[in-house]
């Protein structure tokens, strides 16, 4: 079976699992909620497959990249316990370095994604302030190398760059502080996976640039990027 359908199959488990349970828990708010968050991002993306010198010279990642930043935004419903949203999220990591036919150089460049994901998550109560949940989601998300190159200005360099939207999945851990019925200040950990991400590359192009390269083609990812968020969410 697929990753695809392993990941589907365990995302509508939890979520029927979740509302036939959500009767149970009584002391937690139930209703509509929105949230909002921002935090630090590290991206840990690999190629899934190496073409020629492009990636030989650095270890799983052609690319590696600076800690960068995240944001976003949910509108859910809570049945007091198993919880339901929708979310759209935006993270940025800027380069950090880039593999080419002369070793790893220095890179300029960003890569970004933009996600819409429904996530299925469940609210411990704990008889306290402190909320902790977990939470699994699926949707789309659109990643984009947008023009990473080398910047050495007298070594042949490399170039990585373009989109593709692609099937993604996430998984939730954080906790959440009442501050009063309504409102909670959350934190939390959300891993971000998009599959079989697709660029265009070349390698043994001009110093800097990305013209005249030697071999030029498209390469395929799988994006993993991990999110360190602090928000806000507001229920109704």
């Amino acid at each position: 079976m697929s990753t695809q359908r392993l990941l589907t199959a365990a995302f509508l488990s939890s979520l029927l699992q979740l509302v036939l349970t959500g009767s149970a828990v009584a002391d937690l708010t139930k209703g509509p909620y929105v949230g909002l968050e921002g935090g630090m991002a590290w991206d840990f993306s690999y190629p899934s497959g190496c073409y020629y010198y492009y990636c030989s010279y650095n270890s799983y990642n052609a690319v590696s990249y600076n800690l960068g930043y995240s944001a976003g935004a949910q509108v859910g419903y809570s049945f007091g316990g198993p919880r339901v949203e929708f979310e759209y999220n935006y993270r940025d990591n800027n380069a950090s370095t880039i593999g080419t036919t002369a070793g790893t150089q220095s890179a300029a460049g960003t890569l970004t994604s933009s996600a819409y994901l429904v996530n299925v998550l469940y609210d411990f109560d704990t008889g306290s302030k402190w909320i902790p949940y977990v939470g699994l989601g699926l949707g789309m998300a659109q990643v984009k190398s947008n023009n990473i190159h080398s910047t050495s200005p007298a070594i042949p360099g490399s170039f990585q760059d373009g989109s593709s939207n692609d099937f993604a999945g996430q998984f939730i851990v954080g906790v959440e502080y009442a501050v009063s019925e309504r409102v909670g200040v959350t934190l939390d950990w959300r891993g971000l996976w998009a599959y079989d991400t697709t660029y265009n590359y070349g390698i043994g192009c001009t110093p800097g640039g990305t013209t005249n390269c030697s071999v030029s083609g498209t390469t395929s990812y799988y994006y993993w990027n991990g999110a360190l968020n602090l928000g806000v969410r507001i229920k109704f």
